[in-house]
């Protein structure tokens, strides 16, 4: 009870967070990041629509493994608001995966207001039929979509990193909120470096590190 009721408070200054800074700080400069996006203009089935990570819980995840100079792909991307974080705390390429396309438009209007270039890219793709895997050494996903194209995705990852011809660089999945865990460890290649719950969203994330065979 105590506890639920905590989760309730948190969420209700979150709310109250996200609104102040989209219309003192975000609504000036014409971005939208705070915004929560989880069911209107959604359109494919499965896709759990998009709600901020903010840029000081993204920072406490990344915090346990070594992200600077890294690049960062985020599944799921909605609005792009976690890309350009993982790239101002210091990533040197972040990329965004969001199939709902008003979405990703959004994204690219805050990249192109920010003037991050092709340092941050939000792509508009099923992120089942992504090709590039490879390419990223951490992959961030917030309860994105169901099980079922979780399942598909993480095979997805799993089939291109462990195909790639270069396998020398360390390469990390982050789990936060809810995922599906069976899909994760049925592939035999995760393992688990941090278990841990994020203090400000009340969330809980896994870090895992990809074991190449």
């Amino acid at each position: 009870m105590r506890k639920a009721l905590k989760y309730k408070t948190q969420r209700y200054f979150r709310f109250v967070e996200f609104l102040f800074n989209y219309i003192f700080f975000e609504m000036p400069k014409g971005l939208d990041f705070s915004l929560r996006c989880k069911s209107i203009g959604i359109t494919h089935t499965g896709n759990h629509g998009y709600a901020l990570t903010s840029k000081k819980a993204l920072k406490n995840i990344l915090l346990n493994i070594p992200y600077s100079g890294k690049t960062f792909l985020d599944i799921g991307s909605g609005k792009g608001g976690v890309i350009c974080f993982a790239y101002e705390l210091g990533c040197i390429k972040s990329e965004g995966l969001e199939c709902e396309n008003f979405l990703h438009n959004i994204a690219k209007k805050n990249i192109q207001i920010l003037n991050y270039k092709s340092s941050v890219i939000s792509t508009n793709i099923d992120a089942r039929l992504f090709n590039r895997y490879s390419e990223y050494d951490i992959y961030f996903m917030f309860n994105p979509f169901d099980d079922n194209i979780y399942a598909q995705v993480i095979d997805a990852i799993v089939k291109q990193v462990l195909n790639a011809p270069c396998k020398t660089r360390e390469k990390y999945l982050i789990c936060y909120g809810h995922a599906n865990l069976d899909a994760v460890y049925s592939s035999g290649v995760f393992t688990l470096q941090k278990d841990g719950m994020c203090p400000y969203r009340g969330n809980s994330y896994k870090i895992y590190k990809i074991s190449y065979i």
